[in-house]
């Protein structure tokens, strides 16, 4: 067991607030990562912080394995169930009830890994769950944004915030405040060096990192920065937090810290200058935290240059906090605060699409007004309302390819465009449902239809039914039934519009488009 480094700074988890009744005992956070296993159990204090009553951490190779060979080792894996083992022991110990174990980059690319997840919850009774980028970004972004809250205001600003980890690196773009975009990269502090071997000469194993990064943030300007550089620039992970403790002789406590420009390129020298185990002797820092801090650093300084930023700004947050954060909300029964972020993204892709904002607008509250009028209909968890709403918003950015067939280009494009805290299972669900909007059917002989899963398949239906009817709402493009009212029987829907309008071009369509609904619900639309 590998205790903490002596620049690591401690897990106070000062910048987390919560309600006492919300935590009724300790609970526990276990992270598996790209080279190690760590147990968090934390309780809260009488001032309504949280404080750290044991941190474990156990040192596994995953990324040794995944990176080079795509699998965990058998050896690996009976490693994990050992630790596993005793961490369940330990959380009796301390009486926790409640936790949350969590299996990030390494694991996630595993070919094997439902055989080492089932491999683990067997011996250990532990279930870890993998965390999909998607995911983790959604966790990380919102700690971020609660480290920044009432410390620095983004609104009217242009931010890119880096999550620079062992397998992958995220980048989030910020616009206004809002949500702009996410996108992972295949470029982590410790995957670079097992991919291109450990056997390489200091020098060469950095020009190799800085020619991937550079060719990274070249891609990066092109999707996202043409026009405005970002104000501000943001980085977190466990090696950048390195790098500013360093930088602060680990003497910050601050929820916030900054490196400037000038600053970074002297920790790039250090970082680059020096040998791994040369880092570990004068700094004493782990030997995974001291390799990766010369890939972080010029991944650092390579998006540093397409800034207009005058220095680094470092949130003391890692993705422990994130999940402890994640997990005091569910206990809570708090909303998602990230939904907010999810609809800004699609709509700042539907932009990017060039899509028709003023009809996409209609089409997704008239959407969301029918599934909310029809719940006792559809039976639909509410997951789904987030999932219609995003399909309404991108529901027509496949014009921008070609009018023809633009459900069909709209659905290629959404489903390879992540977008964050959707999951792919789900990104696959608003893209199926938005290749439905016109007039064709689910088919066994679609295949963007068959290769979801059955009860997704229902869900495709069901949604897709409920936004063709909203688009042809919507037909003759001028957005005249912005109000309406819903009755329904056992064998009809009425949709009753407020106002007088000449509604014949609406119920032609709705009448060619109305098919599937009835398919789906055994009610015919009307409007009236």
């Amino acid at each position: 067991m590998k205790r903490q480094s002596s620049l690591a700074s401690p897990e106070s988890h000062a910048h987390m607030k919560i309600n006492r009744a919300k935590l009724p005992g300790p609970i526990a956070v276990i992270d598996a990562g790209a080279h190690s296993i760590r147990l968090e159990i934390v309780q809260q204090s009488r001032d309504g912080e949280l404080e750290t009553l044991e941190s474990l951490t156990y040192p596994v190779p995953f990324g040794r394995d995944v990176f080079v060979k795509g699998s965990v080792s058998p050896e690996n894996i009976l490693l994990t169930s050992k630790i596993l083992t005793d961490f369940s022991a330990k959380m009796k110990e301390y009486g926790v009830t409640r936790h949350k174990a969590i299996a990030t980059s390494a694991i996630r690319e595993a070919t094997n890994r439902d055989l080492f997840l089932s491999t683990v919850k067997n011996v250990s009774g532990i279930d870890l769950e993998v965390l999909e980028a998607p995911e983790e970004i959604r966790l990380i972004y919102l700690a971020v944004k609660n480290a920044f809250s009432g410390r620095i205001n983004l609104e009217n600003k242009s931010a890119l915030l880096c999550i620079i980890g062992t397998g992958a690196t995220h980048i989030c773009t910020i616009l206004n405040g809002r949500l702009k975009s996410s996108e992972t990269l295949r470029i982590g502090t410790l995957r670079i060096y097992e991919e291109i071997g450990q056997s390489l000469s200091l020098k060469k194993s950095v020009d190799i990192v800085d020619t991937f990064t550079a060719r990274a943030v070249e891609t990066v300007v092109k999707h996202h920065f043409e026009d405005r550089p970002p104000d501000i620039f943001i980085a977190a992970g466990a090696s950048v937090r390195m790098l500013a403790n360093i930088e602060n002789k680990g003497m910050t406590e601050e929820v916030l810290s900054s490196i400037s420009r000038k600053k970074l390129k002297s920790l790039n020298d250090i970082a680059t200058g020096n040998a791994p185990e040369k880092l570990v002797e004068k700094y004493g820092i782990s030997d995974s935290i001291a390799q990766s801090l010369a890939p972080c650093s010029e991944i650092l300084e390579n998006f540093f240059e397409i800034t207009k930023a005058d220095k680094l700004i470092v949130p003391s947050v890692s993705t422990r906090d994130a999940i402890i954060e994640e997990f005091l909300r569910d206990i809570g029964g708090d909303a998602d605060p990230f939904v907010s972020d999810m609809i800004s993204s699609a709509e700042f892709l539907g932009e990017k699409y060039k899509s028709d904002r003023e009809h996409s607008n209609n089409v997704t509250a008239n959407s969301l007004r029918l599934f909310d009028e029809l719940k006792d209909i559809h039976w639909i968890p509410d997951r789904g309302r987030l999932l219609l709403q995003i399909a309404a918003i991108l529901h027509d950015i496949g014009q921008f390819v070609n009018n023809r067939q633009h459900h069909k280009h709209a659905c290629y494009l959404i489903a390879n465009s992540p977008l964050p805290g959707i999951t792919p299972r789900e990104l696959n669900v608003i893209a199926a449902t938005a290749r439905y909007h016109r007039r064709g059917k689910p088919k066994t002989s679609h295949p963007e239809y068959m290769t979801l899963l059955p009860e997704d398949r229902v869900l495709v239906s069901k949604l897709a039914a409920i936004l063709r009817v909203a688009d042809s709402l919507d037909h003759s493009n001028v957005q005249r039934i912005t109000s309406f009212d819903v009755e329904y029987d056992e064998s009809n829907v009425k949709i009753i519009v407020k106002g007088s309008y000449d509604l014949t071009i609406e119920q032609l369509e709705l009448k060619k488009r109305g098919d599937l609904f009835a398919d789906v619900f055994g009610r015919k639309v009307k409007l009236s």
